[in-house]
This record gives structure tokens, sequence and C-alpha cells, in this order.
């Protein structure tokens, strides 16, 4: 009886993440395949084996796997249907290995895949990809295939120890590696990903650089090498080639039935001789990921061959030779498959299946190769067919005798989804929908878009959505724009405007305003500057259209389009401005509207500071922070107005100055120096609060001064001022003022077997967390710290804690809120918020944590909390996270999983 022998490897490694396919040696009973004929012989056990590693950058690489998983598994049962195989997953997790998990269902290792969750991982990008290769090594039957998919380099390239072990297992267990690189840290001239190249010309294997998308085409390339019997190959020759063109030899021993030459696919062109002088010309395939090309068929000649190889960039080229093994061999033809040949190579009889068919030759099976898409070469449809495939037409075509026919869509209010009012536009292959000026919508739906007739007035910007429409002052919603390479002095390079689409301030050096003459040359670092062909707005003019130009070859306006600009109050412009066609055209700013002469106030003097003279405050008052800005206050009998000096508030990139109300805003008042807010004494008007004491009305309002910041900030606390002011008068109405009553969460659930359980979340006055906000509103200043509590109620002596997995603010009530800022991630705090202080979290029923309190971007001012919990039953483990760096320990076993909310909180 003969033993069986197979094995393969699968190393996964995705900057974080690292994965191992490998194959046992393993010995098994003879069974029946699905055919009259029975196994008279044993077939090899196919053992898969995937080290995975589980770091948090491996999502996109596991689906994909997951999908080529099932399909290598299907093709190499069909191949071998006497085969028995194992299979094994191993987790892999810098600077953790394993678990490892085996069976021998092929359903049951679908499921190892679904329970891989990545996760955590150190934050450099290299992986400890020699340590999992190690253990794929140790874990492997001799003659087995390691597959290696990664996108990261190897951090321990240099532990010579480590290495020395790698060698002496491939040396000794005779195991090829193969590395299926998916990107890079840094280039291929990193010494970590140098490694994967010397590993691989020690084993016979080769590196092949493909993208995650790719990683079914490179398996199908391979496909053959992983489902062929064990030792049915021996290596020949192998090495790696610089660019140019280079000569060989190589030679030919021993009963070899054909001979294969491996590319890596980066090759001009490779010729073989024959020891008599036959020349053999390879067709190359510059698409492939791995080209295999057999340069013998029969059996092999004896001899001294030689390769020449011509290529540009460095490559890799293997030759093996193909020995007979017992499997598929016969001594009557009549007992191969009707789909399958019979051929004989040294007085023995082989069944082979057809192209176009799966099996071993004895039972042969339709390949459907239609059913992958790395399977068949159809830019569009696929259809199977007996042995083979054809391309079918595309959708949006129809098939001719002769050809693929474009279908006009538009010709039929049936052949298209467009709305009744939508314009149709026909395509080739396709369609679009347009929805017609005045209406709103993709061409399948389109509605009255309220934007174009004018109802937000001529100082607000109008958008719209599917059933709504909101205005908006752009003067406080905008994007800053501190580049001083617009300014129309500078010269050369290329920049481009491309990605611009929206609302713009421009600050800094540059310039504040847009030229209104034409910018000629190559001014403002780009090929062909845009200037505004007009006179911009004056306060009070509100929204206007101007027209801007690009100049380009002696053209002052080569290229227009509309620009909407608005003056604001605080003595700025804002643009509306929109991508250009083309590149490089970019928008320019002028640099003397940094230094226009200052009309200064009564309250200021003209200096001369730096060589330049300007206004500054009489008093020398002026070199202040924005938390020290001195308000005015004034109380009529109709009004409050709070005002602000402009000779202080001019040092700051001011965004906007408002009350409670955002739309009641600040107005600069040239005469006396003044930048002034008021508000009618009304409870409610511009976010007016009043109060009363039994003897005068008072009210209450506050003025927020918001200034410029990056884009890509998420939260404030310090940057900006508030001022709260307050006016009283003698009473003479009573008012019942309401408040506001935070929205303090609980929830209710069951645990099977336990009992009914409570959890709420409570947010405290003090750090003694004694003490909660209860049936009062909750205004906490920036400076201040915020004190949150969860806790597991009526559980005297319980076995359970609670464990804090996810915490997170939003602006707004719902939890999916597409703008949250971390808390508590994984169960630990977020590093990049040194404020953020977990006091207790999974070793009682209360979890509490504090941080300073802040407020988010924008218009939004308030704050609402939400923490995801975990029920922890400590009897069966350790409920307390260990969280080192930026990583997070798994703890103890979950009970169940609640959701708890808190807010709004007031800034």
């Amino acid at each position: 009886m003969m033993m069986i022998l197979y094995a393969v490897i699968l190393l996964l490694t995705y900057s974080d993440c690292t994965f191992t396919l490998s194959l046992w040696t393993t010995s098994v009973p003879t069974l029946l395949p699905s055919t009259a004929r029975k196994c008279t012989v044993e077939t090899e056990s196919s053992s898969l084996t995937y080290l995975v590693d589980t770091t948090g950058s491996m999502v996109d690489d596991l689906q994909q796997l997951k999908k080529v998983n099932d399909w290598l598994l299907d093709r190499v049962s069909a191949r071998f249907p006497c085969g028995v195989r194992n299979y094994t997953m191993v987790e892999f997790n810098d600077p953790d290995i394993g678990p490892v998990r085996q069976t021998n269902s092929k359903a049951e290792f679908a499921e190892f895949f679904k329970k891989i969750s990545p996760h955590g991982g150190l934050t450099d990008c290299p992986e400890l990809a020699m340590a999992g290769l190690k253990l794929a090594l140790e874990s492997s039957a001799p003659y087995s295939f390691i597959m290696v998919l990664t996108d990261a380099s190897a951090k321990d390239y240099a532990n010579t120890a480590l290495l020395n072990d790698i060698y002496s297992l491939i040396s000794k267990k005779h195991i090829q590696i193969f590395f299926l690189i998916t990107g890079l840290c840094t280039s291929v001239s990193d010494p970590g990903y140098q490694i994967y190249r010397k590993i691989a010309l020690k084993s016979f294997g080769n590196v092949l650089q493909v993208p995650v998308s790719q990683i079914g085409n490179a398996f199908n390339d391979l496909e053959n090498m992983l489902s062929a019997p064990i030792n049915s190959s021996t290596p020949i020759f192998i090495k790696e080639y610089p660019s140019g063109s280079h000569y060989d030899p190589f030679d030919v021993k021993g009963n070899l039935t054909g001979i294969k030459v491996t590319y890596d696919g980066k090759v001009d062109g490779i010729t073989v001789y024959k020891p008599k002088g036959a020349t053999i010309y390879v067709p190359v395939n510059k698409s492939a990921i791995l080209g295999v090309f057999p340069i013998a068929t029969e059996e092999a000649e004896k001899g001294k061959w030689q390769i020449n190889v011509r290529t540009k960039e460095p490559t890799i080229i293997r030759i093996t030779g193909d020995k007979e093994t017992n499997i598929s061999t016969t001594t009557d033809c009549s007992e191969c498959h009707p789909n399958a040949t019979c051929e004989e190579y040294a007085g023995r009889k082989r069944c082979s299946c057809k192209n176009g068919y799966l099996g071993d030759g004895f039972h042969c099976s339709d390949d459907d190769e239609c059913s992958y898409s790395w399977t068949n070469t159809c830019p569009g449809k696929c259809v199977n067919t007996l042995g083979s495939y054809y391309c079918g037409c595309q959708s949006g075509y129809r098939e001719t005798i002769i050809d693929c026919v474009d279908i006009d869509e538009c010709s039929d209010p049936k052949l298209n989804n467009c709305h009744s009012l939508a314009t149709c536009t026909n395509t080739k292959g396709s369609y679009s929908c347009s929805c017609p000026y005045g209406y709103y919508g993709d061409g399948r739906h389109c509605e009255t878009n309220e934007c174009t007739t004018g109802v937000c007035g001529q100082d607000m910007d109008c958008i719209k959505h599917r059933g709504s429409f909101n205005c908006f002052d752009p003067c406080l919603k905008h994007t800053a724009l501190n580049e001083p390479w617009r300014s129309t002095d500078n010269s050369g390079d290329s920049y481009c405007d491309k990605d611009k689409s929206g609302w713009y301030r421009f600050i800094g050096a540059g310039g504040i305003r847009m030229p209104e003459k034409c910018v000629t040359g190559q001014n403002c670092s780009t090929e062909a500057p845009i200037w505004i062909n007009g006179s911009h707005p004056s306060p009070g003019d509100g929204i206007i259209n101007l027209t801007a130009c690009a100049y380009y070859n002696e053209d002052c306006c080569h290229w227009s389009t509309a620009v909407q600009v608005k003056a604001c109050p605080v003595g700025y412009h804002v643009y509306k401005l929109s991508r250009t066609p083309k590149c490089p055209l970019a928008y320019c700013t002028d640099p003397s509207s940094l230094n226009e002469p200052c009309p200064c106030t009564e309250t200021e003097e003209r200096k001369l500071v730096n060589g330049a003279y300007g206004c500054y405050c009489k008093d020398g008052n002026e070199d202040i922070g924005i938390e020290d800005l001195e308000l005015e206050l004034k109380c009529s009998t109709d009004e409050m107005k709070a005002s602000f000096r402009t000779c202080q508030l001019k040092h700051f990139h001011v965004k906007s100055i408002h009350l409670s109300n955002s739309n009641c805003i600040a107005v600069k008042e040239a005469s006396n120096g003044l930048i002034s807010v008021t508000s009618p004494l009304q409870n409610g008007a511009c976010g007016t609060e009043l109060d009363t004491n039994g003897t005068h009305a008072i009210y209450k309002n506050t003025i927020y001064v918001q200034l410029e910041r990056e884009a890509e900030q998420l939260i404030i606390r310090n940057n900006d001022a508030e001022r709260s002011f307050t006016c009283s008068y003698p009473l003479d109405v009573e008012i019942d003022v309401g408040l506001l009553k935070p929205d303090i969460s609980v929830q209710r659930f069951r645990i099977e077997g336990r009992g009914k359980f409570k959890v709420r979340m409570s947010i405290y006055k003090d750090g003694s967390f004694l003490s909660p906000y209860n049936k009062t509103s909750i205004t906490l200043s920036t400076t201040k710290r915020l004190y949150v509590g969860v806790a597991l109620e009526n559980q005297k002596n319980s076995t359970y804690a609670v464990v804090m997995k996810n915490c997170y603010a939003t602006p707004s009530r719902h939890a999916n809120d597409s703008t949250q800022y971390p808390i508590i991630k994984n169960k630990c705090p977020n590093k990049r918020d040194t404020s953020i202080r977990v006091i207790e979290n999974g070793v009682s029923t209360k979890g509490r944590f504090s941080l300073h309190m802040f407020k988010f971007i924008g218009d939004e001012n308030l704050v609402y909390l939400h923490c995801e919990v975990n029920i922890c039953d400590i009897r069966k483990g350790p409920c307390k996270p260990s969280c080192s760096g930026v990583r997070t320990y798994e703890t103890g076993p979950e009970e169940d999983n609640i959701v708890v909310k808190c807010g709004p909180i007031a800034r």
C-alpha cells in the first residue's frame, strides 16, 4: 500500500496581518471515489494550513482570501477524489502567535474564517513575519508549499538565530515558499523586503507583487503546483536576474515526463535551447502574475540545456521537472473517463482530463470557468458550457449573429427607469437620466428644488436634500485656505485646484482676497492663475455672482467659471469655488490685500510696527489671548448689545462672532471701532434666556468668538472665547422658564438562567462620583472635567462586572452619527487624548471615567455620550482589560452586550 503525503502552507500578513496554508503528511485508508472505478491506490492527502496575521489592517485580504480558499479546495477535491485532507488555521498577531484550529471538514474550515476578527497590532508597518513563518514550517509536512501573503516588510529580518532555524527547516523538510506581496512599508530595497527574496531562492520559490484584488489571479496561476501530487516534481534551476539579457546552462537528469519554466510576468522574452540545438521560444504574457510554460511535454531529453532571459526588471526564473507517479495511471485506457485522454509515457498509460474538465482522469467533471472572475477572460458576461465557456454581451447590449449591438434604452420608457420629468441620454451599453432645471434628483427621482427659487434670500446659501432643504450663512460655514503659494508674487510649481468645491476663505501671508486684475504669466505657483473679473461686494450686499478667469497663452480669460462671493461682517470675504476642469489651474490671492490703508477708529491710533503702519489700540492692550478679550455691554429698553473692540480682534483669525443662536451674528461699527451683536429683550430670541428672582427680570445670553482651524480637527477645547452677559430690569411680568433635562439612559435586559438586570449611565458633578446631575440642565465649560459613570444596579455581592468596551461622543443624539469622538476604544482610553482617565473598568458593577469637557467644531453646541457595555462573569476569568501602548489584550468571557447613552451636555 502506498503512503499518502501532501502539504500546502499559506502565510498571510498584511501590514499588521499574517496568514498561512499548510499541507500535512498523512497516511489514510483507500476510499471510493464517486465513480464506478475503485481507488486501487492511496492518493496524497492535501492538508491545508493558514497562518493568519489578525492585526487590524487584515480585513480586505481575508475577504478576498476566503473566496480564493473556497475555489482552491473545490478544485483540489475534484482532482483527487480519493484524498483525505486535514485543515489547520493558525492565528498570528504582533507579538502573539496562536491559537491553532484543526478539522478534516471543509465546512468547518470555512467557519474558521468567520471566527477571525482582525484587531490591535502595533502601529509600525513591518511585522514579525519570520516568527510566523517559523511556526508555519514547524507545523508543515515535508515537501509542502508555503504561500506567504503580506503587504508589509519583515520586522525580524535581522534575527540571525530565527533565520538559521528557518533555513534549517527548509533544507530538512524540502519546503517551497512563495511570497505574494500586496504592498510595502518602504521600497523593494528595504532589507525587510529583501529577506523574502532570499528565502524564496533558498526554498525554490518566488516573490510576486499583487494587489489585494488580484489574489485570485495569483492562486489561479499557482493552482497546478498546489494540486500536484507530492513528489511529482523536482527542482532543476532557479536564479534571480537583474535587468538585461542573460544566458545560463542547466542540466536535465533522470527520467522526467516534462519540464516547465516559471517566470513572474515581468520578463520581455525567454528562449530555451535543447542539447541537440533545437530552439524553444517561450511565449511571455506580461499581464500574468506568474507565468508557467511547458518546454517539454514528453520524456525530457537528458543533457545540458541553456536559457536566455531578457528583462527590464528584476525577476526570478524557475525550471522544474515533472516525474511520473502512480496517480491516474492504468493498464487499460478504457478505464479513462470519456472526457479524458489516455497517453503513454515510458511504458505506462496515464488518464488526464481534457481542457475544460476537472478530475483524476477516471472521473472528469465540467470546470465552470464562469464561477470566479480569475478563471475566465470575459470583460462582461461569462456563459459556461461543457468543457469550455464563451463571453456573452455585456449589460446594455443585445446579441446579433456577428456582434453585440448597443441597446437604446431611451427609445422606450419601458427600457429605462428615468423619472417622467427627466431627460434620458443614451450611451454605449448604458444610459443616464437628468432632472430639468428647477428640479432636484438623480434622474430616477425628481422633485422641486426650492434652492432655485431664492427661498433663502441673498445673504444665505441653500443646500437641497431629498425631501428637504436648508439655508446657511457661508460666513459661518466655510473652509479656511492658509496657503501662501497662492500669492501673485509666487511663481513656479504646478499647483492645481481640481479638488476645490464649496465655500472657502483665504487667510495667511499669501493674501486674504482674490486679485481683481488679470494675473499674467505662470504666477500663483501654477501655470494658469485664476483671478476675479469684477469688484468684491461690501457688507450688506449679500451673495453676488462674479466670473473667475484663468490666464493662459496670453489670454486673460482662456477659461472661466461662475464664482459666488460674500463680504462677511468681520471684514473678510468668502468664495464659493468650483473644481477646475483640468490641471494645472489654481485660484490666486492678492498679497496687497494684507497692506490696505487702515481706517483707524476712535479707540485706535496709527503706529509704525515692524516697518509697517497699522491701527492699534490706544491703550496698547491688543497683544492679548483670546480668553482676555474685553466685552462691552449696553442694556437698553428693548435690546442688549454686546461688543468687542476691533483693534483687539484683528490679531486673531476670527471665523465668526455670534450669540447662542448662531444666526445672530456680529456687525462691524466703523464709527466707534466696535464689532457688536444685538438681541431683543424676548425670551428665546437669539438664544436669550429669561429668569426672575422675584423683583427683577434677568435676561441672559452668551457671545461666542470662533477662530479658524485646520479642516481635519474634530473637537475644540479652549481655542475660542465666550462671554456670558446679563441685563436686569424691574419685574413687570412673571415668566415660567423651562429647564433642559438631560437624557439619562437606563437599559434593562435578561441573561438566560441568571435573571433580569438593569444598567444606568449618569453624569456626576465631581470626582467623588456621589452626586449625579438630576432634573437639571448640564452645562460645563471646556476648562472643566466631565465625570461619567455606568452602573449595574441592584446587584449586591454580584459575580458580574461592568466592562466599558466602546464609549464615544456625538453632536447629536443618534449613536450612528457620522461624527464620533472616541473616548474608550476596545476597552482602553483614547491615547490621543491625554485628559481621559479611566478610573474603574471590568472590576466591579461600576465603570467610571472622566475627561476635559469639549465641543464639536461648527454650530454644534451639544455633546451626547454613548457607551457599549459588556457584562462579564468574574467567576469565568479576569474581566479587567489590560491596556499597553495602543494595544488591548482580551479579557475573560462576556455574557451580554448593552448600549447606554447620556446627554445632551451644553458647553
